[in-house]
């Protein structure tokens, strides 16, 4: 049997996930071999304490110009640009023959069975966000959402160490040198909206279908939920569809906003599938154990220059357009080499208004109000267009 190894990605102020989630894998896959990837370094003294795993830093994933691959995108983006250079490093530096990534998100609750079975016929196993049609009904998410953000989850991926999986893991790292940003506008989604290339460029690839692997949020309302007694399969009591539940995906669940994840999916509540609801709180329950305040205190150390400054979305997308002001710059974290860099990115704030499709409406919002308004702000702009399409699917039936 092939060397097996399950890694994850976070930045600093997310490892609690991390150390939550390869307790589960302890549990349920000990005979992988497990690591966390930590995008920037923990603070002056810490440790990143995460019993079972190898902890390795982004720095040391050998990525060209670390610096300014990691200042040209923000930390969510940065944690998903990291994808492939993770599985590369345990593929080709550490000898592994069948590498499983999962999101930190996740909650593990058995044996990833149906994902090493697919491994031994495949290279590339890929999971499904949708399984059946949406219902219509005015609400989200609909099929349309999805050839936005991606056929697949990148939540969950897994590579085995052939000719085409080592030909996939080069060309993803290819794709996410410069675009793996957030831009649903342009029709990019970070590293997950390439995933949908992926089965007409690759032979060997599997597209895994077992609805209790990688369940979410978006899939509450086109599954079915039920509990069953505990058995040798599955250690939660959870099975979706008919299968057991082995992989959830907490996306957009988190302990301190739980219910953020009605912004992308108002069609059914948490709360109204108690099974469910079990899970979550559950889950919320192992991250504060894992240190969720101490770890989310320290926040992300890429969020910020140097001496503190928060770094605005302008001053990352000039380094990622390679802008010629910049060219000189090897380390845009460091605003005293050379001297005049707090200038320059100011200067490229009054160019910058119409280089990302996102940014273009609320450019000038975003600069004028208070984070606190403007994330309300954005919440009532997304109700507001939830309203929108609702009248619209309306007009239309009649």
């Amino acid at each position: 049997m092939s060397r097996r190894a399950i890694v994850t990605i976070v930045t600093r102020n997310y490892l609690a996930f991390a150390r939550a989630l390869m307790r589960q894998c302890a549990r349920h896959e000990p005979d992988a071999d497990r690591f966390v990837i930590i995008a920037d370094r923990l603070p002056a003294g810490e440790a990143a304490d995460v019993s079972g795993a190898e902890v390795v830093y982004g720095d040391e994933l050998g990525i060209d110009r670390w610096p300014r691959y990691a200042f040209q995108y923000t930390p969510f983006e940065l944690t998903c640009a990291l994808k492939p250079h993770a599985i590369g490093l345990l593929m080709n530096g550490r000898g592994y023959g069948e590498i499983v990534y999962l999101d930190a998100d996740m909650g593990l609750y058995g044996p990833l069975a149906p994902v090493w079975e697919a491994l031994e016929k495949d290279s590339i196993v890929l999971t499904p966000h949708l399984h059946k049609p949406m219902p219509d009904g005015g609400l989200q998410p609909y099929e349309s959402l999805f050839a936005f953000a991606g056929t697949f989850n990148g939540g969950v991926c897994a590579v085995r160490d052939t000719d085409v999986g080592r030909a996939f893991t080069d060309w993803w790292k290819s794709m996410l040198k410069k675009f793996c940003i957030d831009d649903l506008h342009a029709g990019v989604f970070v590293d997950q909206r390439w995933l949908c290339l992926v089965p007409g460029l690759f032979p060997d690839v599997c597209v895994l279908r077992h609805a209790g692997v990688n369940a979410g949020h978006w899939s509450l309302l086109q599954s079915a939920w039920e509990c069953r007694p505990t058995g040798a399969v599955s250690t939660s009591d959870v099975w979706v569809d008919g299968d057991p539940l082995l992989l959830f995906h907490f996306s957009l669940m988190t302990p301190r906003n739980p219910l953020a994840y009605v912004e992308a999916q108002n069609r059914v509540r948490v709360e109204d599938i108690p099974c469910v609801k079990r899970l979550v709180d559950g889950f919320h329950r192992d991250v504060h154990a894992a240190g969720y305040a101490e770890c989310t205190a320290w926040q992300c150390r890429t969020e910020r220059l140097d001496d503190g400054t928060p770094i605005r979305h302008a001053w990352r997308e000039a380094i990622r357009r390679d802008e010629a002001a910049f060219a000189d710059v090897e380390n845009p974290f460091d605003v005293s080499a050379p001297v005049d860099l707090r200038a320059r990115y100011r200067a490229v704030e009054a160019i910058a208004h119409g280089w990302r499709n996102d940014w273009q409406a609320t450019w000038e919002r975003e600069q004028r109000l208070p984070a606190r308004l403007y994330g309300l702000w954005k919440r009532l702009r997304g109700a507001a267009g939830t309203c929108k399409r609702f009248v619209l699917r309306r007009v239309r039936r009649r």
